[in-house]
């Protein structure tokens, strides 16, 4: 007789984006279920500014607005891009120029305000890259493979994040966002811009 194991399936991968430092006010799941419910998306997400809206083509300010009010904003945000399908998003995005950013790479839930990049590796590789505010298009472009930047949330609280590969492609995109800066800016040429197959279109992480 021999004994049979029972086949194990292996480890998940360790998230592309993590917080390094503190414990900041994050998307959790609660409110991931809320702000994703039909209802909910109904009636608070708007369409994504495309480009040529000068509102992503303008650096944003920094916020100043009450707890409540920077909740409400990022409720908007994040049911915005669950319409759009995306993993990322910018307050510029749906009209708003401050300087928020929604980055939800492996549903990392992380709300970053006057987000600053820290640090970018020296190492770089080519990578295609998509935006909601670039419909259609996607573009091949170099991008560090990690990165680190520091915020703050929704309460104030400092944190730092940590990303690898597209948590770190995101948090570099997003945080352009708020300068104004559109991956399309980046290319070396316009040649570096394709169209997104529409059956691709779903499976495409953007931000």
């Amino acid at each position: 007789m021999t004994e049979e194991q029972e086949e194990q399936s292996p480890p998940p991968p360790p998230p592309r984006l993590r917080i390094a430092k503190g414990a900041p006010w994050r998307i959790d799941a609660g409110r991931r279920a809320k702000w994703s419910s039909q209802e909910f998306v109904a009636k608070n997400a708007v369409n994504v500014r495309q480009i040529g809206d000068p509102v992503l083509h303008a650096p944003a300010k920094k916020p100043r607005l009450p707890r409540s009010d920077m909740e409400a904003l990022v409720a908007r945000m994040f049911a915005s891009m669950v319409v759009a399908r995306g993993v990322g998003i910018a307050a510029p995005q749906i009209g708003v120029a401050l300087r928020v950013a929604i980055m939800d790479v492996d549903d990392a839930g992380v709300v970053a305000i006057e987000p600053e990049l820290e640090w970018v590796s020296d190492q770089v590789e080519e990578t295609s890259e998509g935006c909601l505010s670039v419909r259609g298009l996607y573009g091949m472009l170099e991008r560090p493979v990690a990165a680190r930047l520091v915020a703050t949330d929704v309460a104030g609280k400092r944190f730092t994040v940590e990303g690898e590969e597209f948590g770190a492609q995101c948090m570099i995109h997003e945080t352009e966002h708020l300068a104004g800066v559109l991956y399309v800016d980046r290319l070396k040429s316009r040649d570096d811009l394709h169209p997104v197959e529409s059956e691709e279109e779903t499976q495409r992480e953007t931000a």
